[in-house]
């Protein structure tokens, strides 16, 4: 591995971060913690996990092809989509199959989620799997990444104006955020889910890896700058989820967020995200926050977090099925200590037995 992406290591402490907040989120939800407080209202904006996830897909992928290009001065689109594919859709199709047979819902339900398309159609989330509607918009974003890695490359090879078209597209996503809520499909705000509204997520992972990979860019310079003061990176990160707790960012509930406070939402959630990854893209691993996120314990938790996000809502939603508890009633610190565990065990598994086996040999074949 090259000592550059070593660097990257404290990234997958990052991923366990955002599932952590996921996690949170739907305990804060289940337990109707978020309606008490400023702990429940922390509790309920752990969606914000999923903008973190979004934004390290696009920071990674995007940096991923631009190595390709530099290596051969193309793009393999079958081995990528190879990759993405055995990367995301059998340990999903897993928990599919088992949440499915315990929900027991009608066809297309399950046609819907098993090809990833539930977010398209109304009523469509299976019920102790809806969490997996961000796969949905991410595997949308797989889909069209090489075709805007391509337009952009083809166009110019200058960062500083792929950084120009890629911030333009970030305000665009806003703005298709606002326009979402316009459009109701069978009665459901179903388009608040879809890529365009989540893509300045995508964009700023983007963003991010355009200017690592430029140190002669102004922008380079601005962020090398701020990364050397980790706790201001942080405490800007805190402040904007701590305004993402507001109305400015929309209810705290599970449902989908439209119009104007998802707009809210995406600009705050940029924040947060650009506040955790800032110092470790662009420091020099040396403080706190990189040598917590960089230390095995965080980078296994990251590595198993696929599973952790795949497995910790069908378990908690067993636990509750098989105590009779009722939902809303308290409980969270119990439900943490019990579903934790269980989850992390699940996702080990889904790891070791599933995901890395398969990954391991569909990259060795498109390496």
């Amino acid at each position: 591995m090259s000592p550059d992406l070593q660097r990257l290591g404290p990234l997958d402490g990052l991923r366990a971060v955002a599932a952590g907040l996921v996690v949170l989120t739907h305990v804060g939800f289940l337990t109707g913690a978020v309606s008490f407080g400023v702990v429940g209202r922390l509790l309920g904006r752990g969606d914000l996990g999923v903008s973190i996830f979004f934004a390290l897909s696009g920071f990674l992928l995007y940096a991923a092809m631009g190595r390709e290009w530099a290596r051969s001065g193309r793009v393999d689109l079958p081995g990528y989509y190879a990759r993405r594919a055995v990367r995301v859709l059998p340990a999903f199709w897993v928990g599919l199959l088992v949440v499915g047979v315990a929900v027991r819902p009608p066809a297309r339900v399950w046609l819907a989620n098993a090809s990833l398309t539930q977010i398209y159609l109304p009523d469509a989330l299976l019920d102790g799997y809806t969490q997996t509607w961000s796969l949905a918009t991410e595997v949308a974003f797989y889909l069209v990444l090489p075709f805007a890695f391509l337009a952009l490359r083809r166009r110019t090879a200058r960062p500083s104006v792929v950084l120009r078209v890629l911030a333009a597209s970030w305000v665009l996503g806003l703005a298709a955020a606002v326009v979402s809520g316009l459009v109701q499909i069978g009665g459901d705000s179903l388009a608040g889910r879809w890529l365009p509204a989540h893509w300045p997520e995508f964009a700023l992972g983007m963003a991010l890896s355009v200017v690592r990979a430029a140190p002669a860019l102004r922008a380079h310079r601005v962020l090398r700058d701020l990364a050397a003061y980790p706790g201001t990176c942080l405490a800007l990160a805190c402040g904007a989820y701590l305004l993402a707790t507001t109305t400015v960012a929309g209810p705290l509930t599970l449902g989908p967020v439209a119009g104007i406070q998802l707009a809210g939402k995406g600009v705050l959630g940029s924040v947060v995200t650009a506040g955790l990854m800032v110092p470790l893209l662009f420091g020099g691993g040396s403080d706190a926050f990189s040598r917590a996120l960089g230390s095995a314990p965080a980078r296994y938790l990251g590595r198993i977090s696929y599973g952790v996000f795949l497995w910790h809502l069908p378990v908690f939603e067993a636990i509750y099925a098989v105590t009779g508890i009722n939902y809303f009633t308290g409980g969270a610190l119990a439900l943490l200590a019990v579903g934790v565990p269980v989850t992390l065990g699940l996702a080990a598994l889904s790891e070791r037995l599933v995901e890395r086996p398969l990954m391991d040999r569909v990259h060795a074949r498109t390496r």
